[in-house]
């Protein structure tokens, strides 16, 4: 969810993450921002592709960087992205993938 303007994850099994996009060192949110930036783009559509989860396991694969689920969530909001429903665990987006067949 979204709390105070950042993401919250609560975890079925009663976790909750609370990592922050800028908890990661200023290098690493600079190349998860550039990443987001030139991969991503706002649609009128929900991604029907990619989730919260499976979007921050392409950056670590790409950019070698790991975050946690709710770290990458926090990322997009800083980057301007709403979930389409800020409850769900694993957030899906109004976005398209720049230049990729995905």
């Amino acid at each position: 969810m979204i709390y105070k303007g950042r993401a919250l994850s609560k975890h079925p099994e009663g976790y909750i993450d609370k990592a922050l996009f800028t908890e990661l060192e200023e290098k690493e949110q600079a190349a998860v921002l550039g990443w987001i930036h030139d991969n991503i783009a706002p649609a009128s559509r929900t991604h029907k592709g990619g989730t919260s989860y499976g979007i921050k396991h392409l950056i670590q694969f790409e950019l070698g960087i790991y975050m946690t689920n709710n770290q990458f969530k926090d990322a997009m909001l800083y980057a301007g992205y709403i979930p389409v429903n800020q409850f769900d665990l694993n957030w899906k987006y109004k976005i398209k993938v720049k230049g990729r067949n995905r």
